[in-house]
């Protein structure tokens, strides 16, 4: 998709006159409809153009899924937006509260079928009724995913319909709930699924291969994508039905009883799914991302925000109490860890783990390659930075200076990684109401000698619910899970929603304010607590001028 791109720069330069006039204006339409597209080659631009309009959501995913939570804090650089955001308050007139380009990928989506449908008409020789499916049912997945995220952030959003291809449909159409939303694209992408899933990961060891497939809608990010709809729609059976089939959840009695597939760890889902048998072609665990190109003018703040060098402002940066997680977690030493991360080099029931002399397990520093120091975090000049955006390679900083082409504004954001989505899914099975015992075994590992899930694969000790305790055995595994999601997750745009989607459900409500607070000085966590008590706050309020464009659009309380 990436080729396809850039292949199509010219076109797309046409299509949107200039980027930043298309990103600060208004124009009728991002995406032509009618006989602007008119060949096959044609439909190749349409989907590239979609895609490219999903870059500018970067900064506000991740404003929201991670300065809100607990794991990230206001630093020196950040302006009084930024500072609002990481300090949970706030306010419409916050620019990054504004929805509008969500909207424009919307509607870049319907234009592009409308487009789509005429390139059939015009040119059915060439772009045959299965190329036009294919098409048709990635712009749905992108529409879906994008209203999923409306709906995640401001929760009752307005939603247009297929006909409307204008951005001034965005400031007539009142708001509709959440909930009503994604019950119809919902309905949109269960249609669509057999197209969509012919769409699946290379069948090659070829890493190019892989990448490139990572950059836009296959069969296992469509899997992703409904599952996490049913998540949000409280219907965990049907989100585990839809997960089941393609994720590694258990062995032996698991499989039998629940039909569970596959016997790997986590770090082996893409090369299962992918047919991939060597492990050096082997991705780090990319289903969906947005890929930025710096020396192609394609920009993001992921760097700038973080960075304390390199032009970076240095605006955002880890919590005290994010630090301290990494540092206190309880880890096995490997007789093959070395520095800061390790990836265990051995199959399945191999793990080298150090003993003493009396044959208890040593408990060794934090240290992985998708969590901790090195690669969450790194100290640098006195500051302690969010690293994930920084990196060359594993523990190695881009570098300017050494006119490195990946120093430029280059940075991959993750839209669905599946460690990060194997913490979803295990909530998913905890919250079932019956599975609660294969939810804590796949988070921390089926057997102390088998790496199965995230946690045992950065050899982390095992979760150990208290049974004299007060809180069921399902709370107490939700603690479990949120924890993990914080050490395995952290700064990757989904800390917040992850809360959020907790403190919805019944006996969770606190749970929002009880996490967030502690990232406060203890003298302002009372306040914290009772701001984060009322849900008309849970979400971004809406931006003031899209208030007044919309006669339907009332601010939400509290604002």
């Amino acid at each position: 998709m990436k080729k396809i791109f850039l292949y199509f720069m010219p076109v797309l330069m046409l299509v949107f006159s200039s980027c930043e006039d298309f990103l600060t204006e208004e124009p009728a339409t991002y995406i032509p409809a009618g006989n602007a597209f008119e060949k096959a080659d044609d439909a190749l631009g349409a989907i590239a153009g979609v895609y490219a309009l999903m870059q500018p959501l970067v900064d506000p995913l991740f404003l929201y899924g991670e300065a809100q939570g607990d794991l990230v804090v206001a630093a020196r650089g950040a302006d009084k937006y930024i500072a609002e955001i990481a300090q949970n308050r706030v306010t419409p007139q916050n620019p990054y509260t504004d929805y509008t380009n969500f909207y424009k990928v919307i509607i870049a989506c319907h234009n592009a079928m409308e487009g789509l449908a005429n390139i059939r008409k015009q040119d059915p020789v060439n772009y045959v009724q299965l190329m036009y499916e294919l098409n048709i049912a990635e712009i749905i997945y992108v529409r879906a995913w994008t209203y999923l995220q409306l709906v995640k952030m401001w929760e009752d959003v307005p939603y247009l319909d297929y006909d409307v291809l204008s951005i001034d449909g965005m400031h007539q159409a009142p708001p509709v709930k959440g909930e009503t939303i994604l019950r119809s694209v919902l309905k949109d992408v269960i249609e669509y699924y057999p197209q969509i899933s012919r769409l699946r990961l290379p069948n090659s060891a070829s890493t190019n291969a892989v990448i490139e497939s990572r950059a836009q809608f296959t069969q296992q990010a469509a899997n992703f994508l409904r599952c996490e709809i049913y998540l949000y729609l409280n219907d965990f059976v049907n989100a585990w039905e839809t997960i089941r089939p393609i994720l590694p959840y258990g062995e032996g009695q698991y499989q039998n009883n629940y039909g569970i597939t596959s016997h790997l760890s986590s770090r082996y889902w893409d090369q299962k799914i992918a047919g991939i048998t060597d492990m050096g072609a082997l991705t780090p665990e990319w289903v969906l991302y947005l890929d930025f190109d710096g020396s192609k003018g394609q920009t993001n703040n992921l760097q700038r925000w973080t960075d304390n060098t390199n032009g970076g402002i240095y605006a955002l940066k880890p919590s005290t109490g994010a630090i301290r997680r990494w540092e206190t977690t309880p880890v096995y030493l490997l007789e093959y860890q070395r520095n800061f991360w390790y990836f265990d080099p051995h199959p399945p029931g191999q793990l080298n783990k150090v003993s003493d002399a009396d044959g208890n397990l040593v408990i060794g520093h934090i240290g992985d390659m998708y969590r901790g120091q090195g690669t969450s975090y790194e100290v640098s000049g006195g500051d302690t930075i969010i690293f994930k955006y920084l990196l060359k390679t594993h523990g190695v900083r881009r570098s300017v200076a050494q006119n490195d082409s990946h120093s430029r504004n280059d940075a991959i954001f993750w839209l669905y990684r599946t460690g990060t989505f194997y913490q979803v899914v295990i909530e998913i099975m905890n919250n079932m109401g019956y599975m609660q015992s294969q939810a804590l075994a796949c988070l921390n590992g089926i057997n102390s000698s088998d790496p199965q899930g995230t946690r045992l694969r950065a050899c982390c000790a095992a979760f150990k619910p208290d049974e004299s305790s007060n809180e069921s055995i399902q709370m107490q595994i939700n603690r479990f899970i949120l924890e993990e999601m914080a050490s395995e997750g952290a700064f990757e745009g989904v800390r917040y929603f992850d809360l959020v989607r907790f403190a919805k459900r019944p006996g969770y409500e606190s749970w929002l304010g009880d996490i967030v607070s502690q990232k406060y000085p203890v003298e302002q966590q009372v306040a914290v607590k009772a701001r984060l008590s009322n849900r008309n706050y849970w979400h971004f309020p809406y931006y003031y001028k899209n208030v007044q464009k919309n006669p339907g659009l009332n601010q939400k309380p509290g604002y």
